[in-house]
């Protein structure tokens, strides 16, 4: 299994960053295109790596935010027979609190008028041998989105995003579960207990953000505490080996998780290539 990111916040001088994801997933003689950031940059680095994304057998987006989707405008217009997998609710409209001011972070209204070119998952799905769409579990994350300043608009009337539009993409190697979830919005300890409830199987890998990263004043700063930290390092070292994450996560967090999880824990960057 071969991991590479086309584009994440930071990286190289020689290929293109933006503050979003974008990873591309060989996988079993396949190839797996997972979001596609924000804008071209995206499709930009693929030529760069000589990735051909035609080549791509299939494309999911992970939740209904413009740093992960709206690169899929590129892809539609390149790519005229391609369709993208993700969850039934990814065209509500969805706003963060960030920075003190609630603004819009859901998709392009270009990409809304494409719903055509999108496959509604609308449960967990098996899309390839050994490789699902499993959704976040639900049940309980209107507090989490609270906490996170994260909204979706119903009738006209914000209300704490509950994530009803966020998956997971899982794949079942020979050394044990890989789940790719690009902002982990929901809780990496909610998204993983989820998972290992339906496919009953131990994970090797989590590779993507963390959403802990929050900013005061214009300084970057971590949404969690160091307790906390320490106690999802705990449930990491007891259910994971290995976590791969940047993007949503921040230095100041990722700093704190290293301290914990040493030589568990790598950083996403634009270019990066990950083997399993």
């Amino acid at each position: 299994m071969k991991i590479t990111v086309l584009v994440e916040n930071t990286g190289p001088s020689e290929l293109e960053m933006e503050h979003g994801l974008s990873l591309y997933i060989e996988f079993d003689h396949k190839k797996y295109l997972l979001d596609a950031g924000q804008s071209d940059n995206f499709f930009k680095n693929a030529n760069t790596l000589k990735i051909d994304l035609d080549h791509s057998d299939k494309a999911i987006l992970s939740h209904g935010h413009y740093d992960h989707g709206d690169g899929f405008l590129v892809f539609f217009d390149q790519y005229k027979d391609k369709v993208v997998y993700g969850a039934k609710n990814i065209f509500d409209e969805y706003y963060s609190g960030s920075n003190g001011n609630i603004h819009y972070i859901g998709l392009d209204a270009r990409l809304k008028q494409m719903q055509d070119r999108f496959s509604a998952i609308l449960k967990d799905t098996k899309i390839d041998e050994k490789v699902y769409l499993i959704l976040d579990d639900t049940s309980d994350t209107k507090e989490i989105g609270v906490q996170k300043k994260l909204y979706k608009k119903v009738n006209g009337v914000l209300q704490p995003d509950n994530f009803d539009h966020e998956l997971s993409l899982v794949f079942d190697t020979s050394k044990g579960l890989v789940i790719c979830n690009s902002c982990s919005h929901a809780g990496l300890e909610s998204i993983v207990k989820n998972i290992k409830n339906k496919l009953n199987k131990p994970i090797y890998a989590y590779v993507g953000g963390l959403h802990m990263k929050s900013t005061k004043n214009h300084i970057e700063t971590s949404s969690f505490t160091e307790e906390q930290i320490q106690n999802l390092c705990i449930f990491i070292n007891e259910n994971i080996q290995y976590v791969f994450t940047g993007h949503c996560t921040g230095n100041v967090s990722y700093d704190l998780l290293k301290k914990y999880l040493k030589d568990r824990i790598d950083f996403l960057t634009t270019g990066k290539i990950i083997e399993i």
